[in-house]
């Protein structure tokens, strides 16, 4: 066999090619009988590939009793078993995860108990992880495409000696470690800018003008006397559609969605100017009341006419209002004008002559207004940090799981 391009140079022999059935025991769980209620509700972890997504997996969302472990075909497995999921929705299919726990499991997941002799499991896991692509292209012809026991007892893997899987399995450990330290520390600077946030907008943090003075009282103002309507065609036909993403903002939908979901025509779409705002009715999570995102990323780019466009006029720093609606500060007052009942694909029943006239915002001067948006500029810039070292760093284990395996 031949050798990995990139290998600790303390090690020279080849890797011989096993399959993981001859290094393994391969086997699968089973869901106990939802109708018994004697069977669910206990101490012991039940596990479905709803958890498993190339990690540890150190606890579960449902616990089934001893008398629903020896009354189904559910199997208890040890601690450092290797699961893969043999179906699920998305892109489930295929994944592997590392039991850090005594669990069972359902019939979704095959569980790989490796000869220790042979193999270290850690090593298994992230082999199995840089073969993630071709193993999903591995699945049975159907309705839904699955993984098969059969299927994950013939996959190959190749292995050097025990002491070198672990060197190998120990050293991308820490790269998922300082991926996992990164993940948190970006958790805790987006916590702490959320609660930030709500004191700012609550007036429960106030700054102070350049002489050390008290802003004015705020203004409670319709969004027409802050914002004006933007109808402009797309006369030019411009081709750069534009969709909304939670975490990405306004964005080019063929990047985003790597196809295009737009009319062929679409002159007849809103054309957008770098600066102005686009309200998406659809609720998803974390916008229950849908959500405001402003065009950063281009110079200009069109929207579909389901898209309710604005801009600010007058004295205002976009910047602002921009982190305004972030927060969730529209919420309640488009809940107020959303008919009930009137909720078609996700899609809020929202009047434009409502928005405008009847929804209120609370406006701080400009001054102010800047203040605000400098600081919380400031946490973005550090999140914007934090989010590209983890997206280094992704993108470095990634060539290492190509260039660490044969």
């Amino acid at each position: 066999m031949t050798s990995p391009n990139i290998r600790f140079s303390a090690y020279s022999d080849k890797w011989e090619k096993e399959t993981v059935g001859d290094v393994s025991k391969v086997t699968s769980g089973g869901t106990p009988n939802r109708a018994n209620p004697a069977y669910w509700g206990g101490s012991i972890p039940w596990v479905t590939t709803s958890l498993i997504d190339f990690n540890k997996i150190v606890s579960a969302d449902e616990f089934i009793t001893d008398e629903g472990l020896k009354g189904s075909s559910a199997k208890l497995f040890p601690k450092g078993t290797l699961l893969i999921a043999l179906y699920g929705q998305g892109v489930t299919r295929g994944k592997v995860a590392l039991l850090d726990i005594d669990a069972t499991t359902n019939q979704a997941c095959a569980a790989m108990m490796f000869d220790k002799n042979k193999v270290y499991q850690d090593f298994a896991f992230f082999q199995l992880m840089s073969k993630y692509e071709g193993i999903r292209n591995l699945a049975n012809d159907g309705g839904q495409k699955n993984l098969s026991g059969g299927l994950i007892k013939s996959l190959e893997l190749t292995l050097p000696s025990i002491k070198e899987q672990r060197q190998i399995a120990d050293f991308l450990s820490s790269v998922d470690k300082k991926i996992s330290l990164l993940k948190e520390k970006h958790a805790l600077l987006k916590q702490y800018k959320k609660g930030v946030m709500q004191k700012l907008f609550k007036q429960e943090i106030r700054f102070k003008d350049d002489n050390g003075n008290d802003f004015p009282d705020r203004q409670e103002l319709r969004f027409e006397q802050v914002f004006e309507r933007v109808t402009r065609k797309n006369k030019e036909d411009n081709q750069n559609v534009l969709t909304i993403s939670a975490q990405r903002g306004l964005i080019n939908q063929e990047k985003y969605f790597n196809k295009s979901v737009s009319a062929k025509n679409v002159t007849g779409y809103y054309l957008l100017e770098k600066g102005d705002f686009a309200y998406n009715k659809s609720y998803s999570k974390g916008y229950p009341m849908g959500a405001i995102k402003r065009l950063n990323n281009y110079d200009k780019g069109v929207v579909s006419t389901l898209y309710i466009c604005f801009k600010s006029h007058g004295e205002q720093h976009d910047e602002f209002w921009e982190q305004y609606f972030e927060a969730g500060n529209l919420n309640r007052e488009i809940n107020k004008i959303a008919q009930e009942g009137a909720r078609n694909h996700g899609l809020l029943n929202v009047s434009v002559t409502e928005f405008f006239h009847d929804v209120k915002v609370v406006a701080p001067c400009a001054e102010e207004q800047q203040k605000i948006a400098d600081f919380l500029r400031v946490l973005d810039i550090k999140l914007d940090a934090v989010n590209q070292q983890i997206e280094l760093t992704q993108t470095f284990k990634k060539g290492l799981l190509q260039q660490m395996f044969v």
